[in-house]
């Protein structure tokens, strides 16, 4: 109990925790195999203006005013009385964090209106908008861009014209997405469509849709929804892996989007020591709810299997306490019918999680620190039981440079309780160091070592080598379960930049 009080105030009196709640009733148990994301330069909540930024922009009424226009340029003709201005060569626009560049510009100081004749970049730190033509609001962020080329995350995208509304980016004369990187060859997944809506870091929607796998059409949709801010299986190429307790596993996924909300979601597999073991259902999202109904089967990462019957998940995530502080929490409420081998229970569980953004502790942001606190539920009807546990994480990662990143870990959940197996932590306190180089653009190699606290002795060590074949990876990982003399190595082909 001292413990949980101890690290309940930590987190309460300001140091960062880790977004890991959001996906934690639908994907895997605490203290995972991954290590944490070390090209996120924050966590996965969205990310909202600063009480710094909103302040900056009020008067002494509490009105809001627009940030200051700055302008640079080789020569600049600016119209005190009615705040036009005329620039060319060399020319930057900044306004927060909206920096625009071109060669020639006009526009109006007063009301934040700048056009672009021929052409310019435009960024704000999340999304880069060029165009041969570009008319831009940087008071109200609206805008309108001729035959425009960009990328937000992961993505690119061009097109013949885009209106840009508060961030979101819409090619509305039709266009095409992709995140493949090549320029010789066909991109190995590109997406084209009537229309395309981008939202960073959210999702993309699309209408009227046709889907390239290397140039080949596959398939249409007369919507289809990309969320971004989460880990999802990709539906256009079959996932292919290998462990020695399944053998070779086969996965294709289905998608069909009813609206931009609700689809139809279908996890078809085969395992050749298994058999075939089917997950399906229906889910919704309308940030930050969500909610899926669903009934098949869930394999966890060690290889533990639980049938779900009438299974429903509603949940909220990632939302803000208030602007000025960076603490967000998530909640979810689980209930389904579960058999693990012959036991069959109507299972309850729901529970909550707070959030902190990431905190750096240098300007190259190579240090890190993410934590989490939580707490859950699971009632059982198998044996009338109530379980209620603490979860805790904490995560101190660096990169050295370029080829070596590290981590350790500290991961604390109650679990001896728990009447099935599917989903439990190896271990109730777990200290867990990480170690990945990077050979190359293509090539890494990671070690894993995994310490039980509570017994005092080595839980597990893992190697995985990973190569990518430009939008495709190939993952092989050998893992020595010292404790249960276990060892076994798993592989796993997939298409992982969708």
């Amino acid at each position: 109990m001292k413990k949980q009080i101890l690290l309940t105030g930590i987190l309460v009196i300001g140091i960062a925790a880790n977004a890991f709640a959001a996906e934690y009733a639908g994907t895997g148990k605490i203290g995972d195999r991954e290590g944490p994301d070390f090209s996120a330069e924050t966590t996965l909540v969205p990310e909202r203006e600063s009480a710094q930024a909103k302040s900056a922009k009020k008067t002494k009424g509490g009105q809001e005013q627009p940030q200051p226009i700055t302008l640079y340029g080789d020569k600049v003709v600016y119209h005190q009385d009615t705040g036009d201005f005329f620039a060319e060569g060399n020319i930057r626009v900044v306004q927060g964090s909206q920096v625009l560049t071109t060669e020639k510009i006009e526009g109006n100081a007063e009301s934040g209106d700048v056009l672009l004749k021929s052409g310019g970049r435009l960024s704000d730190g999340v999304s880069v908008l060029a165009g041969e033509w570009l008319h831009y609001n940087f008071n109200n962020e609206t805008g309108e861009i001729k035959k425009i080329s960009g990328s937000s995350g992961k993505d690119f995208f061009k097109a013949e014209h885009a209106t840009v509304q508060e961030g979101s980016v819409h090619l509305d004369k039709g266009g095409q997405v992709t995140r493949c990187p090549a320029v010789e060859h066909d991109p190995c997944v590109l997406l084209t469509a009537g229309r395309i809506d981008i939202y960073p870091k959210d999702r993309i929607v699309a209408h009227d849709v046709k889907i390239f796998v290397k140039g080949r059409h596959i398939f249409t949709r007369d919507v289809f929804v990309s969320r971004l801010d989460r880990k999802t299986s990709q539906t256009f190429a079959p996932k292919i892996g290998y462990s020695d307790d399944s053998g070779l596993k086969f996965r294709l996924r289905y998608e069909h989007n009813f609206t931009e909300q609700l689809s139809l979601v279908g996890d078809f597999d085969y395992y050749e020591k298994i058999g075939y073991r089917p997950m399906y259902g229906l889910q919704y999202e309308q940030s930050p709810f969500y909610a899926r109904l669903q009934q098949g089967w869930n394999e966890d990462g060690d290889d533990n299997w639980i049938k779900k019957e009438a299974d429903l998940t509603l949940g909220f995530k990632n939302l803000r306490f208030n602007d000025g502080l960076p603490l967000s929490y998530s909640v979810y409420y689980n209930r389904g019918r579960w058999q693990e081998d012959d036991i069959r229970s109507w299972h309850t569980e729901y529970g909550i999680f707070l959030n902190h953004d990431r905190i750096f502790f240098d300007k190259p942001k190579s240090l890190f620190l993410d934590l989490g606190v939580g707490a859950k539920r699971k009632e059982e009807s198998y044996n009338d039981s109530t379980t209620d546990t603490m979860t805790y994480r904490a995560t101190l990662g660096k990169k050295f440079d370029r080829n070596w990143n590290a981590w350790t870990s500290y991961f604390w959940e109650k679990s001896d309780e728990d009447l099935f197996a599917y989903n439990r932590p190896d271990m109730e306190e777990e200290l867990q160091n990480g170690l990945t180089y990077k050979f190359d653009d293509r090539n890494s190699l990671t070690f894993v070592n995994r310490y039980d606290l509570g017994s005092g002795s080595l839980y597990e060590q893992d190697w995985r080598y990973t190569h990518d074949f430009c939008c495709w990876r190939i993952e092989v990982e050998y893992r020595d379960k010292k404790r249960e003399g276990d060892k076994s190595w798993h592989v796993r082909y997939d298409l992982f930049r969708w």
